[in-house]
Order: C-alpha cells, then structure tokens, then sequence
C-alpha cells in the first residue's frame, strides 16, 4: 500500500511538472506574438507616417514646379514628383494591410505604377503590355523593382517614339528558381550606347539594381531592352 502511494504521489508530481511545463509554454508563446503584434502595429505606424511626409514632399514640389518659369525646372521636378508617387503606392498598399503583413504583392503594385506612368507622360499612341508572376516580396525590393520599371518606362515614352511614332513597350517579371528577372522592351528606334550612357535614367536603373543585389544590362541597338537579373 505504501509503495502504491509512493507511486501515485510521483504521478502527481509528474503531472504537476508538466502542467506548470505547458503553462510557461504558453506564457512564452503569448508573450512571443504580444511582442510580435506590437512590432507589426509599430512598422504599420511608421509606413502610414512615410506615406504622409513623402506625399508632403510632393506637395511642396508641386508648388515649387508651379512657381518656376524654366519649362526644363519643370521636367525635372514632374519627374522627382513621379519617383516620390512610386514610392507612395508602396506605402499606401502596405497600410491597406494588416499590421503583420509587411509584404507587397508585386504584381498588382508593378501594374499600378506602370499604368500610372504610362498616362501621366500620355501614351495614346504607346501600347503598354504588363506580365508578372505574383510575387510577394519585402518593401524595400517591390519599392527599387517597381522604380527601375517606371524610369525604364518613362525614358521609353520619352525617346523610343519620336514624332508620333507609334509602338509598344513589355514590362515583364518572372522567378525561376532562386534568379527572379525584370524585363522592359520597346519596338522603338533604339539608341547608342555613346549618346545615352550617362542619361540619369539609366544611372538610376543600374544604381537600383546594385542596391537589391542585382545587374542591369541594358541593349539599345534594336529597340530597348533593360533586364535586371
């Protein structure tokens, strides 16, 4: 009877030690998504405050490109207001998320500036066809993608048609095992390595591509075609 008690008495102090076992278990794992929650909430606020400070940039760009009389004054500052509207979107589409849910559906958000970027410089004459795989990626590489897109594009609407020249122009994006590839090409007349080399167009495409560990190669001699790998 007594080495029956005796067991019984282990039992329980076995049972006790794993129930206090299960219950630091799951104070652990509350405290692990608390903490969680809270950083995604915190990154949330921080994308919502960039958001509102980049479209206060814009703002006062607007205003400065209003006031200036230089129509090149203009260009320039039009287009350092497109960069900042890019880099917006991506902010805008990630508060439309919820607070854990720091990444950006590549597809829709390469669409959305592409089509954005395609209107505003008036591309009635310029078909635009847009092709990606859904992807989801971190914000910092959609944001430079996307980017590289749009000034690829926007030196395309620019210098690929001139004098109403009518053509048009892929951006395409596609993963294959661990390589993913960004692709722009137009049908237009092209151009010299010589005459376009240092266009702060395509400084900025081979500087964004170096920043997400990538390579820009970019062939004008039949149409354009811009390929990050």
């Amino acid at each position: 009877v007594r080495l029956l008690h005796a067991e019984i008495a282990d039992l329980h102090g076995q049972a006790g030690r794993a129930n206090d076992r299960e219950v630091n278990l799951a104070a652990a794992l509350l405290a692990a998504e608390t903490r969680l929650l809270n950083s995604g909430m915190m990154l949330h606020e921080v994308n919502h405050r960039a958001k509102n400070s980049i479209q206060i940039a814009m703002s006062l760009l607007g205003l400065q490109m209003h006031a200036t009389q230089s129509e090149e004054v203009r260009l320039e500052l039009a287009s350092a207001i497109r960069r900042l509207g890019n880099i917006a979107a991506a902010h805008l589409m990630l508060n439309s998320q919820s607070p854990d849910e720091q990444r950006t559906s590549f597809r829709a958000y390469l669409t959305l500036i592409c089509t954005e970027t395609h209107q505003s410089l008036g591309g009635e004459e310029i078909a635009l066809i847009v092709n990606a795989d859904e992807l989801a990626l971190d914000t910092s590489r959609a944001i430079n993608l996307a980017l590289i897109a749009s000034e690829a594009l926007t030196n395309a609407m620019k210098y690929a048609f001139p004098e109403g020249r009518k053509g048009t122009i892929r951006v395409e994006c596609h993963a294959e095992d661990d390589v993913m590839a960004l692709t722009i090409t137009d049908d237009g007349v092209g151009f010299s390595a010589s005459s376009r080399e240092g266009a702060l167009g395509l400084r900025l495409v081979r500087t964004m591509a170096k920043a997400i560990g990538g390579e820009a190669v970019i062939d004008g001699t039949n149409g354009t075609r811009i390929e990050v790998r």
